[in-house]
């Protein structure tokens, strides 16, 4: 059996705050990846044990071009760079995913929906990026692996076998649900273990079809253009819709939307960083301007869902990265 292990960060079992999730930054390289790694592997030696043939691995964190070393990989198990769309085409039988956080507007730690501000909804249901990423797949999803929050919000994915790591006590603050890091790797061997040998009698998710995509987000004026490009219809201030006949047809709305919510951040995004010290040779006023922003951004409560314009930083960020 060909498995996916699609990986996010921000769910990971021992992660401690934002910084940890971006390659800029120093805790990243010396907590936050190899925290990620290590519930990564775990998971792999559990698949691989409980009967999976094949691992590929798809990196879905945008904290960093690469958070996954390819060589932290156990045999059996390689890293790919397909697109979550593309997998029917290669043969991928079922999906696995680690280190997922809560959907945008939930109070969950470090809760967001592909970027910040975004959020989106299908047939009126508010969705996470477990749902975009099951749905594109075509395949089973076997299990999850994450926040406490996550699980509680699932939604119409609530039946999927999931492992809580971390208990959220805020939105930039978590509790590890096992306080020594080998139990929770241990933990999450076994679950993948029992959760592909289980697969026989899991049926694929059910994408939707014949829909409305939805997507709201706080800078929505700005990009109205940009949203119609992709085929989005301006429904209110800041939201947007679009009909998609079958769910590979939001993959281009998707991508726009995305785009249109990361817009504000772009000038001071930094990302593609190959060790810690090609990251410290970034520049430190914008490593410093992005503390701010995700130092804010972690820490501030936002909607569920936008109906009117707001401030995409926070209260007092923009004064705060403008100041010389």
């Amino acid at each position: 059996m060909l498995v996916a292990v699609s990986v996010d960060m921000e769910g990971a079992s021992q992660l401690r705050n934002v910084r940890e999730t971006f390659g800029c930054m120093p805790e990243y390289w010396q907590t936050g990846k190899p925290r990620l790694e290590a519930d990564i592997v775990a998971a792999c030696e559990g698949l691989l044990a409980g009967g999976a043939s094949e691992l590929v691995i798809l990196d879905n964190h945008g904290g960093n071009t690469v958070n996954v070393s390819p060589e932290s990989l156990p045999p059996g198990a390689r890293l790919e760079a397909w697109h979550v769309y593309e997998l029917p085409e290669h043969g991928v039988e079922a999906m696995f995913q680690v280190g997922y956080h809560a959907r945008g507007g939930v109070d969950g730690f470090l809760s967001h929906t592909y970027m910040p501000g975004l959020r989106l909804r299908v047939g009126g249901e508010l969705i996470s990026e477990s749902h975009v990423r099951a749905w594109a797949a075509g395949a089973p999803l076997l299990g999850i692996v994450g926040n406490d929050l996550h699980q509680q919000t699932l939604g119409s994915l609530a039946g999927t076998p999931y492992l809580v790591v971390q208990e959220t006590l805020a939105r930039d603050a978590m509790r590890p649900v096992f306080s020594d890091p080998q139990d929770g790797i241990d933990a999450i061997r076994s679950f993948a273990h029992e959760c592909v040998r289980d697969a026989t009698s899991v049926a694929a998710i059910a994408a939707p079809a014949g829909v409305t995509f939805e997507a709201s987000m706080p800078n929505g004026r700005d990009v109205v253009d940009d949203m119609a490009g992709a085929g989005w219809a301006r429904v209110g201030d800041v939201e947007f819709a679009v009909d998609v006949e079958t769910w590979p047809d939001s993959r281009g709305p998707l991508a726009a939307a995305m785009s249109a919510a990361v817009a504000p951040f772009m000038p001071y995004w930094l990302t593609g960083f190959a060790s810690a010290d090609e990251a410290d040779d970034a520049d430190r006023k914008r490593v410093g301007q992005l503390v701010t922003i995700f130092d804010a951004w972690s820490a501030e409560s936002s909607p569920q869902w936008y109906t009117e314009a707001a401030d995409p930083f926070g209260a007092g960020v923009a004064e705060r990265l403008a100041a010389p």
